[in-house]
């Protein structure tokens, strides 16, 4: 694993729970966007949100129950409460005030990551808000709690993404999964999550949009 020279000595990324998770979901990503091509992170966007999934899946572990809290990534490894990320991912946009028009400036991979791990934790909160936290969800990913529910919607959403995603289809493979395996239970607290950080209904071209959809 990468040593980090931020520190003297150096501290090796292999001690920190949170990065090991990091790097394993880039080949979860990886293999399973787009079908399982293993080709299909390819564009800028793309990439980046590959970034952004493996955050996401980090923060997703180190969360031990509701309500979900701000999640800050390499605390170990930078010595620093603040990590390794321009923000602690949040609902608070306070906090972390990112969102998908953000992108109208970010072109380095791991930014652009920030925005859509940002997003999703907005998404894992509301699921968690309304459908509450199992503990056992590491080993036992069954159940209707929110933190299960947002796992399998996670990975059900790679293979029905196209090659090289956007945070637009990206967030439309998430709504289909949740029509797949919940019949759209969880429809309307997606939409919402999503429209918080700019990615309504009419959001396009890195242009912010709080639309749900009217029967929402």
């Amino acid at each position: 694993m990468f040593l980090w020279d931020m520190t003297n000595p150096e501290r090796d990324g292999a001690l920190e729970n949170d990065i090991i998770v990091h790097e394993n979901m880039h080949g979860v990503t990886n293999l399973m966007t787009g079908g399982g091509t293993g080709r299909c992170l390819q564009t800028t966007e793309a990439c980046g949100m590959r970034e952004g999934w493996s955050d996401t899946m980090a923060d997703w572990t180190e969360q031990t129950s509701s309500p979900i809290v701000d999640y800050v990534l390499g605390q170990y490894v930078t010595n620093n409460a603040a990590g390794i990320r321009s923000h602690p991912y949040s609902t608070s946009t306070a906090t972390n005030p990112l969102n998908y028009s953000s992108l109208q400036t970010l072109s380095e991979v791991h930014a652009i990551g920030e925005v859509w791990a940002n997003t999703l934790h907005n998404v894992l909160t509301a699921l968690v808000s309304v459908h509450g936290f199992s503990s056992t969800a590491r080993t036992d990913p069954s159940g209707t709690a929110g933190n299960v529910v947002f796992l399998h919607l996670f990975i059900d959403a790679l293979p029905l993404q196209p090659c090289n995603p956007t945070f637009l289809t990206a967030r439309d493979a998430i709504i289909q999964a949740d029509a797949n395996r919940f019949a759209g239970a969880n429809r309307c607290i997606l939409w919402t999550a999503f429209a918080s950080r700019g990615l309504g209904v009419n959001a396009t071209n890195h242009v912010n949009d709080a639309t749900v959809p009217s029967d929402c």
